[in-house]
């Protein structure tokens, strides 16, 4: 039988099958040319493109403004609430669907635009099977192209679609938007308290966050110190020891790299790769996104590990001024205003800065190791926080996985 894993009480009967096409028009949106006299204005009807695309919605920001000349042009490039709109192009799996705020906007040439035609199909449900695995998995092998994966109207309207009566769709559907909106908002709750340790760590370096000692008194100035001063370089090679390799990222930190990228890419001979210990901060020399000049991360890992002999390892001069160093590299302003002087740019991106250098730099530190173990709590207590509501995130995004499998067919 035609039916889901799991299904809501009080209702039965095969689920049919169809084809996007049979319930839906497919449309592309304006290329290059019929957008090339545009007049991007300051108010105007906003176009949205793949940029902004959030998490199954359009996000509102930096978006292009056309006229009302333009609009009325384009209009049959317009949207209207419940369409679809998926990437023609790349990152081909991704779509939003359109809210009330945002009808009547346009949608350019990366882009194809999903409208409802069908009495009988809830858009919503729609929008919420389109996202299923088995229905991405059937667009990514429909998808022509290499590389750059890329599809047409043809054939997103061939991609198999399963529907119940129109009661099962709205009930599902409406069980999603429930499961979603609590996903969204524990996102803002993680996103609240990350905003408020960023203003934490501004206030901490401006010192406008000071504690007291045992005899509630200042402890003494901030002192502008080179890095090497409170980093010393770790030498350490992993030679036979048999350690696990590990990358470091923006978010993730030190990380195993097998669980962060899903595979080792790792040389055969790893002996010349860099022991770090609990504790130590890792620079990784390398171009990431925001961090043009690399990122900065102590390693929480309670074991040894080794990376790429290419990073910098260094033992801090205790635990907690680590920490701090950490907590304010962690901002992208930060790294790269620290970075900027002291970093060459090679050939193809590759960044030139020897061991050396990168701790030569002054930076404005804590003197006394009692207020620097002070700010470090601080600092831990709130990324415990952070973390706490991180994983109640990740339960709800697991879950919401969970019934995509089993609530569809």
């Amino acid at each position: 039988m035609n039916v889901p894993q799991l299904r809501f009480s009080g209702f039965e009967g095969d689920w049919i099958s169809t084809s996007l096409g049979e319930i839906s028009n497919v449309q592309t949106g304006p290329f290059g040319s019929q957008l090339h006299n545009a007049d991007y204005v300051k108010v105007g009807t906003p176009i949205i493109t793949v940029e902004h695309f959030g998490d199954n919605r359009i996000i509102h920001k930096n978006l292009p403004l056309v006229s009302d000349a333009d609009k009325e042009r384009l209009k049959k490039y317009s949207l209207a609430l419940g369409d679809i709109v998926f990437s023609r192009v790349g990152t081909i799996d991704r779509r939003v669907i359109v809210r009330q705020e945002e009808e009547g906007w346009l949608f350019s040439g990366r882009c194809l635009r999903v409208r409802v035609n069908d009495e009988g199909t809830n858009k919503k449900y729609l929008s919420y099977y389109l996202g299923t695995k088995k229905c991405l998995n059937e667009i990514q092998s429909k998808a022509v192209g290499g590389t750059m994966p890329s599809l047409n109207t043809a054939i997103l309207s061939s991609i198999n679609i399963s529907l119940p009566k129109s009661k099962e769709q709205k009930k599902i559907a409406k069980f999603f938007d429930l499961l979603v909106a609590k996903i969204e908002k524990q996102k803002e709750k993680v996103e609240k308290l990350e905003q408020i340790k960023k203003g934490m760590i501004q206030k901490v370096f401006r010192q406008e966050l000071r504690f007291k000692n045992e005899n509630n008194r200042e402890f003494p100035e901030w002192r502008s110190i080179k890095l090497n001063k409170v980093l010393e370089e770790r030498k350490e090679k992993g030679n036979e020891r048999n350690l696990k390799v590990h990358s470091v990222a923006v978010r993730a930190g030190v990380i195993n790299q097998i669980t962060h990228l899903g595979r080792s890419f790792a040389a055969k001979d790893v002996s010349n790769y860099s022991v770090v210990k609990y504790g130590d901060i890792v620079y990784t020399k390398s171009p990431t996104g925001d961090f043009p000049f690399g990122i900065i991360k102590q390693s929480h890992i309670k074991e040894d590990v080794i990376v790429s002999p290419l990073y910098g390892i260094y033992e801090p001069k205790n635990f907690y001024i680590g920490y701090i160093l950490h907590s304010y590299f962690m901002y992208k302003n930060n790294t790269n205003n620290y970075l900027y002087s002291i970093v060459q740019k090679g050939a193809k991106n590759t960044i030139n800065i020897t061991n050396q250098t990168f701790v030569s730099k002054n930076i404005q530190l804590p003197c006394s190791e009692v207020e620097q173990e002070k700010i470090a709590v601080l600092l831990q207590n709130t990324d415990k926080k952070i973390e706490k509501e991180k994983e109640k995130l990740m339960v709800l995004e697991e879950q919401k996985k969970g019934f995509m499998q089993m609530l569809f067919v």
